[in-house]
């Protein structure tokens, strides 16, 4: 047999020797932990991602922002939301395979979400807070991309693969239908959930979710993106493997063939980096239109208060006019 036929089809990047390097990476940059003096991540002080803090504190931030335009809620409630968002994902999919879920495997993700909103919110001085919003948009486009790059790795490796490698040998491992609801789901539950439950307003309650009238999120559009994309660029789902007896198969597959080819790797990466700029780019634009917002409500506070004083003191003035008339 050739070697070709070995090694199977040949990636569209294969061109790019630095590409497949940074491909072969990029797990292990995702998963770098907080080290210690010696910097060879040997002796990590905190078994903790760097990426995975930062993600936390992203979610953080866009909880606060959202609760400070909308009006505070009582902490406890505030943290809901926040675990809420961060783990949505992966509570709706750990539900629908029948799986543990992933948050009660874990001794650091709850304590590293909830720590991460507890700075935002009772810090002295709200520093964290105030850091971020007076180094905005560069620190709302940061912390986008970096769940950018998490989230196209995230819905690939532990959404599409999930299912399709880690489940294999059950029957939703060779469901089309559960690859790209896993994936699709995992990067967008937490929005999902709010949607339906309302966990970021005041009052909770079961509603019909506004997707149905104003059309799926930027979340749910990437997500679905993402991971459909990773599918046909890796070539992992084949007609004529998976419904050989439908007459239309071959004629499918030979459209599916026209997909460049990528490697599982290259496709994650790509699935990132295409992320990370859509979520960029849409946090710059949400910052503006949020500083936006935050002047309006901050000039509305100064012209009330105004008007207070000015109320006061003309009450002061006609309680001395009326004090004089009676002398």
């Amino acid at each position: 047999m050739a070697d070709s036929e070995m090694k199977g089809p040949v990636s569209a990047l294969e061109s790019f020797p630095q590409v497949q390097k940074l491909a072969e990476a990029y797990p292990s940059l995702l998963n770098k932990q907080w080290v210690g003096g010696s910097g060879d991540g040997s002796d990590a002080l905190l078994p903790i991602g760097i990426f995975t803090t930062l993600h936390a504190i992203r979610i953080a931030y866009e909880v606060r922002k959202s609760v400070q335009a909308n009006g505070r809620r009582p902490l406890l409630q505030e943290l809901f939301t926040m675990l809420t968002f961060s783990f949505g994902g992966a509570i709706l999919t750990a539900l629908a395979l029948g799986r543990v879920q992933p948050w009660l495997q874990s001794n650091t993700m709850v304590p590293v979400y909830g720590g991460a909103y507890l700075a935002m919110s009772i810090l002295p001085g709200d520093i964290l807070f105030r850091f971020l919003r007076r180094t905005s948009p560069i620190s709302d486009v940061f912390l986008a991309s970096v769940d950018g790059l998490l989230r196209g790795y995230g819905v690939t490796a532990a959404g599409v693969d999930l299912v399709r490698k880690t489940m294999k040998g059950q029957p939703v491992s060779e469901s089309l239908i559960a690859w790209i609801f896993v994936g699709t789901v995992l990067g967008s539950g937490g929005g999902i959930i709010d949607d339906f439950l309302q966990i970021s307003r005041a009052s909770w309650g079961f509603r019909t979710p506004s997707m149905v009238f104003n059309g799926f999120s930027l979340d749910v559009k990437l997500s679905f993106f993402a991971t459909v994309g990773y599918i046909l660029t890796t070539h992992a789902w084949s007609f004529t493997a998976h419904a050989p007896g439908f007459p239309l198969s071959p004629a499918l597959d030979s459209i599916l063939s026209l997909v460049p080819h990528l490697s599982e790797e290259e496709a994650r990466l790509i699935s990132g980096l295409l992320c990370s700029a859509a979520l960029g780019t849409a946090a710059h634009f949400q910052a503006r239109t949020y500083a936006v917002a935050e002047r309006h409500a901050a000039e509305s506070a100064r012209r009330k208060k105004d008007d207070d004083a000015g109320v006061e003191s003309d009450g002061e003035v006609t309680g001395e006019k009326n004090g004089d008339s009676a002398n």
